[in-house]
């Protein structure tokens, strides 16, 4: 029977313990005031009670109780109240502000709020998985904390709190599934753009001259370029044909800006350029015309600027033009190589009526061209250094014996070893002219 006595006992210690535990014993002056406090918290608590979607429409004075013992918390802004791997414990009732839960520290997805009278961290304490994302305190958020252990032994047996539980876990399900068939949209948006980038891609490669020898059964010379775009598609541009079987025209040009809109005025400027050239007038000529013809209906302020040039194949005259782009550097025989005397005039689309001034160079045998775009001299590493034209006449030097295609590879290969794996920032283009000669 003693044993039975002690056995009650202990009982009785246990729920005074937990008891103690939603409403702590305070004595002042010999006398408790344990009960004015429970009273208290329960005369505060009673308001927010019916804002709390997890207690929807549930009356019980059993329910005021246990949550008058539950702590509030202030938190700060940017505080964290769960993070990934970690384990919860609790519950948090939002009473005012409003809570972030972001997948990912990165912030590249679109953060879930929650907002006053909603709750988180309900899924952990039911399947005791660790947490999947961060929830991130906002400005003036207080929490009202449930711990796992009062919610599954006072809370969840209380009629209506099941049934409000498993509402909120519907809805965030619903919630889940529509943010997963908007990612989906998306994915297949951004796949259908992709394919029509690709695409695009393939038709602005076609314009442009390919194959090598770009010329095959003309030994008199040798053409040889290069395009790597930035982006999917470009602004850069290159081209070469024969006007006629004694005349080679070529030229090379880079647009304002990247992407889509660059890639149009692209095509735009190497029809115009193709149409002027195959009416046998001079490169200063046709960059006039071209430059009349790009400013029309140009509401978006594009330019591009442009070289071009004309050989004269059995004389070696090169007649040439510049429209605000870097001169090209022509290689002489143990001579090396050195700038192209420039012929300088502003970039094409920007003002009407604009004179051009001409420019002609004669070429020797052996003689090498080469044009190029400030993709390569404005290349940077990751130390933010460009590759400049200081670098680009070191990497060509004593190449002016070389063949076009040599030449154009081994300066790309000195940019990819520059650039140490650094994000490409500009369209890469290159051009370059082998004059043989006829024999």
């Amino acid at each position: 029977m003693n044993g039975t006595i002690q056995e009650s006992g202990r009982k009785a210690e246990r729920r005074q313990q937990q008891a103690e535990v939603c409403f702590p014993l305070v004595l002042a002056d010999g006398v408790c005031i344990r009960e004015d406090r429970r009273r208290n918290s329960e005369r505060r608590c009673k308001p927010f009670i019916p804002e709390l979607l997890l207690f929807r429409n549930i009356h019980d004075e059993r329910l005021v109780r246990v949550l008058a013992g539950c702590p509030v918390r202030e938190c700060a802004e940017g505080e964290v109240l769960l993070a990934p791997g970690g384990i919860n414990h609790d519950i948090y009732l939002v009473l005012s502000g409003r809570l972030s839960v972001r997948i990912g520290a990165d912030g590249s997805a679109p953060p879930l709020s929650i907002e006053r009278g909603e709750c988180v961290g309900e899924l952990s304490i039911i399947d005791g998985k660790p947490v999947s994302a961060f929830v991130v305190a906002e400005h003036g958020c207080r929490v009202l904390v449930v711990s796992d252990l009062v919610f599954w032994s006072q809370i969840i047996s209380l009629p209506g709190v099941a049934r409000n539980l498993l509402t909120i876990l519907s809805e965030r399900m619903r919630q889940d599934n529509e943010i997963i068939i908007q990612n989906v949209k998306q994915r297949l948006h951004y796949e259908h753009i992709e394919k029509e980038l690709q695409t695009a891609r393939a038709i602005q490669a076609s314009m442009l001259p390919h194959g090598h020898p770009l010329f095959p059964g003309r030994d008199e010379f040798d053409v040889h370029a290069l395009m790597d775009p930035a982006k999917m598609i470009g602004g850069d541009f290159f081209d070469a044909f024969l006007i006629d079987d004694d005349k080679l025209f070529f030229a090379i040009g880079d647009v304002s800006g990247k992407g889509i809109p660059a890639a149009l005025f692209m095509v735009k400027t190497v029809t115009l350029l193709r149409m002027e050239a195959l009416r046998d007038i001079p490169p200063h000529e046709i960059l006039a015309r071209v430059n009349n013809l790009l400013c029309r209906n140009n509401d978006h302020g594009m330019f591009v600027t442009v070289f071009c040039g004309i050989l004269d194949i059995p004389r070696g005259e090169l007649s040439y033009c510049i429209g605000g782009h870097d001169a090209p550097l022509i290689g002489r025989t143990a001579a090396g190589f050195v700038t192209i005397e420039s012929a300088a005039g502003p970039m094409l689309g920007a003002t009407h009526d604009v004179c051009y001034q001409p420019g002609s160079v004669a070429l020797q045998r052996g003689d090498m061209v080469l044009c190029y775009t400030d993709g390569v001299t404005e290349a940077m590493n990751p130390q933010q250094e460009q590759f400049t034209e200081n670098r680009l006449r070191a990497s060509v030097a004593g190449m002016e014996g070389a063949e076009a295609a040599h030449l154009v590879r081994l300066l790309h290969a000195e940019l990819r070893a520059f650039a140490q794996g650094a994000p490409q920032s500009d369209d890469i283009t290159m051009l370059a002219l082998k004059y043989r000669g006829r024999t």
